[in-house]
């Protein structure tokens, strides 16, 4: 099996109120992104690597591509992380025409802290789907609010997380599809589901989680301090 990542870097981390993409920051001593492009080198099971970031953070990635040999396609983004993540996916496209790539995972550089265990349970579980995403259950004091008050006490729900893992040619086919009828996805699992194919969930990690606020990122720091 022949496994690629689509590293999605493309934001501009308004809420981090940093004056620059937020996966520059530093954590315990590299980046964000770089560490979200470790855990790939790391793993045996990839082969390539393609990251999607902003057209003007380009030039500041390139610098990148010498430090990490997996990280093959610099690729820039769309207005959306949906166009983006298809972006990097249209990148990979004569690889998976030509059968060469089997699988695409496609990861949230924001979250530097899925790890390679996780990786390897997902390229395990999605043997007999065409994807496999992580996750977590909500706690039970989740509840849906409509105008200011209580609508109801939904049970069953799950915060997904990334990387996600996906049959590479399927997912190629579902993000053509959604391009030509003007489907927007909220993730990558979501453009599965809604081009019919079935999706498993195992369980994510506590530690997994996506840096979006100054909040997030003392929670990061506080995280990589226990590593």
């Amino acid at each position: 099996m022949s496994a690629a990542a689509v590293i999605v870097a493309g934001g501009e981390g308004l809420r981090m109120r940093a004056g620059k993409n937020k996966v520059f920051l530093e954590l315990s001593g590299r980046s964000i992104l770089e560490h979200s492009l470790a855990l790939f080198e790391s793993s045996d099971a990839i082969d390539t690597v393609v990251l999607v970031t902003r057209a003007a953070d380009i030039k500041r990635c390139q610098p990148l591509v010498a430090k990490f040999s997996k990280l093959k396609k610099l690729v820039p983004g769309g207005d959306v992380r949906h166009r983006s993540e298809f972006a990097g996916i249209k990148a990979l496209a004569a690889e998976i025409d030509a059968n060469q790539i089997d699988v695409i995972l496609v990861h949230d550089a924001a979250r530097p802290f899925a790890t390679l265990h996780l990786v390897e349970r997902l390229l395990a579980e999605r043997q007999g789907s065409i994807g496999c995403i992580p996750g977590l259950p909500l706690p039970a004091t989740v509840v849906a609010i409509e105008n200011g008050e209580i609508a109801g006490y939904p049970t069953g729900l799950w915060a997904v997380q990334t990387p996600q893992a996906f049959e590479a040619t399927w997912l190629l086919e579902a993000h053509n599809k959604a391009a030509r009828q003007g489907f927007i996805g909220t993730d990558t699992a979501s453009v599965i589901e809604w081009a019919g194919g079935d999706v498993r969930v195992i369980d994510g990690e506590a530690d997994n989680i996506k840096i979006t606020t100054p909040d997030d990122l003392e929670h990061a720091q506080r995280i990589a301090a226990l590593r």
